[in-house]
């Protein structure tokens, strides 16, 4: 009992610098990754987490998936892949504005499942905006559909970097992801889906 009594004199600490990492990534001050790294560093160095735990914690299996997801995005946004995946299936409903609004959705969902959620939205906003202008719609509406489902990575372990954060210590698997993910991803959806053309009209 005395053995565990200095880590848990630790524990208001470690809680305070979660809290400190959460509020720098949510108020925009350092990214997500780069909040997380120094609230690591400051548990090592502030002796919250020995260097021993911190190595068992490392999962390399998803240390991995992460450095192959980065590989996987990059090609298909600097090979030009994902433009003309989105711009093809986008064509497609661009006679409709709110075809249009749920190609949108749908697309940038899917791409940003595969790339960054910033990469999914450069790639298709310029596609949406033209189409937009082409049928004499407001773009407003397509604008925040990009918006709602860049941010919608429910659906796969690389999605987003919190998914891969949580992938490998809470012992999950990509089935789970996807059997749980894609509920969140069509309840989103159909949310905004319906929500959206009624607060910005085309």
């Amino acid at each position: 009992m005395s053995a565990a009594r200095p880590i848990h004199e630790k524990a208001p600490l470690a809680w305070g610098l979660l809290l400190g990492a959460v509020l720098l990534a949510a108020f925009g001050v350092l990214s997500m990754l780069n909040a997380a790294m120094l609230g690591a560093a400051l548990a090592l160095l502030t002796g919250c987490c020995s260097v021993g735990a911190a190595k068992r914690g490392l999962d390399t299996q998803v240390l991995l998936t992460i450095a192959a997801s980065f590989g996987v995005g990059a090609a298909l946004q600097s090979s030009g892949a994902a433009g003309v995946i989105g711009g093809g299936v986008l064509t497609l409903v661009a006679g409709n504005p709110l075809l249009l609004l749920i190609g949108t959705y749908c697309v940038v969902a899917l791409l940003t499942e595969l790339v960054t959620n910033n990469a999914a939205a450069v790639i298709i906003f310029p596609v949406v905006m033209s189409a937009a202008e082409s049928l004499g719609v407001s773009p407003m509406p397509y604008v925040v559909a990009v918006m709602f489902a860049a941010s919608a990575s429910f659906l796969t372990p690389i999605g987003y970097q919190t998914n891969l954060m949580v992938y490998g210590p809470g012992g999950y698997r990509v089935s789970d992801f996807l059997r749980l993910g894609s509920g969140l991803n069509i309840l989103t959806g159909a949310i905004a889906l319906v929500l959206i053309p009624l607060v910005w009209p085309f």
